[in-house]
């Protein structure tokens, strides 16, 4: 009862939050990017809070399964937010980012934009979903909680506080929940190092000797985590829709810096927990399920409480700003017809529609695979980047790419990663030749803009005459080249785990080399980043 009572008052404080945001959402671009007024602070505050509980679930689940080592998700974490901030940002910004698929929209015509929001909108409550499952479980564990009704339960509460006042509500709620998921935190990892220390010594025996090592995921995990967070830097809306509503570029960038730094804590903290759980409670299926158990051994009831509260804070802050990210593009560029509205009402009523729709596939998600959130990750991302990630890249880089190309690039990387992780039974772990499906989709999608680009510009293509592009370009293929050696070398010197990533690296260097080497014979299309300002007001 105790703990309904402190929820139900928690409830209520959001909501109050919400209502002094409205005051400031009061016109389109307030609700959706917050009148491009953010400061330092509030960049700060929500890029801690979002990738902080973004490593949360994650690696407790992974430091349960595999050590320490675990801690590594976070640091990828961190260094494609840093990507972000000092290569994509100011670019972005100039061109009033909104969402991806408004972007690709803006660029390659409706059929790419309706492609890409709709893959954004079946994706974002994947991702939102892990840490509301994270909560849902330690509830579940302590209290006995029904599963579904917590998961409906905080997805519609999120629904409630974020349709008040959009992006600012956002900006004023995840100051309380960040306080609140850090204090869970700190109580956490207090409790569970006391109750390491009295863990049996035969037990630590029976521990793998990779579990306290630094890199004993593996290397080919490491390299996983890594690549699909730097290609997660090309298509992180939820992230380009805060630090792009910063006043300028400069506090944007100082915001993710000051966040970066004190993220570490919040990679080393929940590596630790999982460790702790697998040491003192080893015989669960996941680290979600085990460190409660593990928690109600070694903690008092309030500490239990406390943490809990905390648990429920972090699902709040990463469920928040994805599903009104997958909101915004499943509303804004899918379910309006008539392109995007002006009408503050209009778009608010769009938003909230979209948010429950997300909110009801968080639902039948989580409930359709709860233990499987290793492969959710998997199915989602490779989903998202095989129709986000190249496509990005070509607005980016290269003009001479066309609506045909890039549509069909979409659906062909969606298709071959989703086919290609059907092949093994839908795993999260085995793949066919140990490649992983997000290599596939994104290294396919990226071929096919590539072969696409070459053939419709067949008669409009010459090689250029800057002599630097021409260096850099040979530079490029040479890598290309020395990959593609290493590629058929890989599986005899067993390392094939290493083999999509090398191949998806070739596919890469090689289309950086034809964008270098190539110009248009009469290029009369926009410059990149000159596509117009912000399309709301």
């Amino acid at each position: 009862m105790l703990f309904l009572f402190l929820i139900l008052l928690y409830t209520c404080l959001l909501l109050l939050l919400s209502q002094f945001a409205k005051r400031r959402a009061q016109t389109a671009s307030q609700f959706m990017d917050g009148g491009r007024r953010f400061g330092v602070w509030n960049v700060f505050i929500m890029m801690t809070a979002m990738w902080g509980s973004s490593m949360f679930a994650v690696e407790i689940d992974t430091a349960y399964q595999s050590g320490i080592s675990a801690l590594w998700y976070g640091v990828s974490i961190i260094v494609s937010s840093l990507v972000v901030a000092a290569f994509l940002l100011k670019p972005f910004r100039n061109i009033g980012y909104l969402t991806s698929s408004h972007l690709l929209g803006q660029k390659y015509g409706n059929k790419a934009r309706d492609v890409a929001a709709l893959v954004i909108g079946i994706t974002f409550p994947i991702f939102a979903m892990k840490n509301v499952l994270a909560a849902a479980s330690y509830l579940h564990v302590i209290l006995g909680w029904s599963l579904p009704i917590v998961l409906i339960a905080t997805t519609l509460l999120v629904i409630i506080y974020v349709s008040l006042g959009g992006l600012w509500s956002l900006a004023y709620v995840q100051v309380a929940n960040l306080l609140l998921f850090t204090v869970g935190l700190g109580v956490a990892a207090y409790f569970s190092f006391r109750g390491t220390r009295s863990v049996h010594v035969t037990h630590l025996q029976t521990l793998p000797v990779s579990f306290h090592d630094l890199f004993g995921v593996g290397a080919s995990t490491l390299l996983v985590w890594f690549g699909m967070n730097l290609l997660n830097s090309v298509s992180a809306q939820a992230e380009f829709q805060t630090i792009a509503s910063a006043k300028n570029v400069k506090k944007g960038k100082m915001g993710v810096y000051l966040s970066s730094v004190v993220l570490i804590a919040f990679a080393v903290v929940p590596a630790w927990l999982g460790v702790a759980a697998r040491m003192g409670h080893p015989l669960q299926k996941n680290g979600l399920l085990a460190f409660p158990a593990y928690l109600k051994i070694v903690a008092p009831h309030w500490a239990i409480v406390l943490v809990g509260l905390g648990f429920w804070a972090s699902a709040l802050i990463w469920c928040a700003p994805l599903m009104f990210s997958g909101a915004s593009s499943l509303g804004l560029d899918l379910l309006n017809r008539k392109s995007l509205s002006h009408n503050h009402d209009r778009i608010r009523c769009l938003v909230r529609l979209s948010m429950l729709i997300q909110g009801m596939m968080i639902v039948l998600y989580a409930l359709a695979r709860p233990g499987d959130l290793a492969w959710w990750a998997v199915f989602g991302l490779t989903l998202r980047n095989a129709a986000i990630v190249g496509p990005t890249l070509s607005v980016l880089l290269w003009p001479a790419v066309r609506e045909k190309t890039i549509v069909f690039s979409m659906i062909a990387g969606v298709l071959a990663g989703f086919g290609w992780n059907a092949v093994t039974g839908l795993s999260a772990t085995v793949f066919p030749f140990g490649i992983n499906p997000m290599w596939v989709g994104s290294g396919l999608s990226l071929l096919v803009i590539l072969l696409g680009t070459l053939i419709e510009n067949r008669d409009n293509l010459q090689w250029t005459a800057v002599k630097a592009r021409r260096r850099w370009s040979a530079v490029f293929i040479f890598f290309c080249v020395a990959l593609l050696i290493l590629g058929v070398y890989l599986p005899k010197l067993h390392f094939q785990s290493f083999l999509g990533a090398d191949l998806f690296l070739m596919i890469f260097t090689l289309f950086l080399a034809t964008v270098l080497s190539t110009e248009r014979i009469q290029d009369t299309s926009p410059v990149p980043f000159s596509m117009g300002n912000r399309v709301l007001s």
